[in-house]
């Protein structure tokens, strides 16, 4: 009911007034009657006008009222409670307003990201449950991608899950969905490891590609990207995994533990006392490109090493020429690696040779370089153990 439908009301109500007082103050026409009975009447008439009024402003009124969040809604009679539930409505919806289209839109990128998700695609192998930071418990998934859709060379993809939901889709590290280092091959590692001495835990992952041009064209080769965590996402720092990538020889098998290491010596992070990483058998060799290339190896050079304690070497260095299949080693090394460095004498390398070997522990890499080498008198052959071996190749 709109304002002249209340005045007309109202100046009804005091023309039937003034009539009854005029007619009761005549006395003779009209029954006189009792004043509860005249109340009793003016008070119901008056209740029976008010409902009608209060029905039919609510009828027109409740459409601009929830356009306007509710806000005003309480009756009026609810005086100051009734203000603070209007303002504290109003902050709840200019709250809602402000969150409203965050929440949708990554309701949305949730949506739109579970959709690309297909089971079969999951590497469960590279697949991990962690606690992350302030992540919290959350699944770290692996994704290949689909080769046989639009883009042949899709870069692999990972994700942050908690349950059904997906929490974070990490970038892409190359142009358009790709790695720019060629075709995706497979995931080799992921290390969860603190890279930037900031107290959180990074994301390390190894991941192969081929390129197809070459001879090594279609040899896996490990390329390492580092993903900084900053809270609510994650950054790919690539000058650090470019710094990582050149220690690594195209055809070396790359594992986890090295590129810790890597990452310790090359992060400034303090001088690395660590050494059982390196641990294994490092070579000198053809290497799978010029294996590739070249069926046959000139030699075969290798260092077996094992490391405990953080420090303590024991270990062998082979050599195998190739063509007459001549055999020296220097067997039982032992010593403690200082700086990095270790100092073995040897007075047999199977030729009656003698010398000191200098083992250089590279960030990548192990050097041994024969220092004050002496052949023996009755070596015609002039073969042992000498000059520089550089270990690059890890298995």
């Amino acid at each position: 009911m709109n304002c002249r439908s209340k005045k007309s009301i109202k100046s009804i109500l005091g023309i039937a007034a003034a009539v009854m007082l005029l007619v009761g103050c005549g006395g003779s026409d009209i029954e006189s009657r009792t004043e509860d009975t005249e109340k009793d009447d003016d008070l119901q008439l008056q209740q029976n006008i008010e409902e009608q009024d209060r029905a039919e402003t609510g009828s027109e009124e409740q459409p601009e009222q929830s356009g306007q969040s509710g806000q005003q809604g309480q009756p009026e009679e609810q005086g100051q409670s009734g203000q603070s539930g209007q303002q504290g409505q109003s902050e709840q919806a200019e709250r809602s307003d402000r969150q409203g289209p965050q929440q949708s839109a990554g309701e949305e990128l949730g949506n739109q990201l579970q959709d690309r998700l297909d089971v079969d695609r999951i590497l469960e192998e590279q697949s991990f449950q962690v606690k992350l930071n302030d992540w919290g418990e959350v699944r770290f998934v692996s994704y290949e991608p689909d080769h046989s859709g639009e883009n042949p060379l899709e870069d692999v993809t990972f994700y942050l899950l908690r349950g059904e939901e997906i929490l974070y889709q990490f970038p892409y590290i190359g142009t358009e969905d790709t790695s720019d280092y060629g075709m995706y091959y497979d995931v080799k590692f992921v290390v969860f490891t603190d890279t930037n001495a900031d107290g959180k835990e990074d994301v390390v992952i190894g991941a192969e590609y081929m390129t197809g041009a070459g001879p090594q064209g279609a040899i896996p080769h490990v390329v390492v990207r580092i993903y900084e965590d900053y809270g609510d996402h994650f950054t790919y720092n690539e000058g650090f995994s470019d710094k990582i990538n050149d220690y690594l020889p195209w055809e070396s098998n790359v594992l986890a533990k090295d590129v810790k290491r890597l990452i310790q010596l090359t992060g400034g992070n303090g001088q690395l006392t660590d050494y059982e990483s390196y641990s294994g058998k490092w070579r000198v060799s053809v290497g799978y490109v010029a294996a590739y290339e070249e069926t046959d190896p000139v030699s075969r050079n290798e260092l077996i090493c094992q490391i405990t304690n953080g420090n303590e070497f024991s270990g062998s260095l082979f050599t195998e020429q190739g063509m007459t299949q001549r055999i020296a080693s220097v067997d039982e090394i032992t010593g403690t690696i200082q700086n990095g460095e270790l100092f073995y004498d040897f007075t047999d390398d199977g030729w009656g040779g003698t010398g000191t070997l200098h083992i250089m522990f590279l960030p990548n890499q192990i050097n041994v370089d024969v220092l004050n080498h002496q052949m023996a008198e009755e070596n015609a052959s002039g073969y042992g153990i000498s000059g520089m071996y550089e270990m690059k190749i890890r298995e």
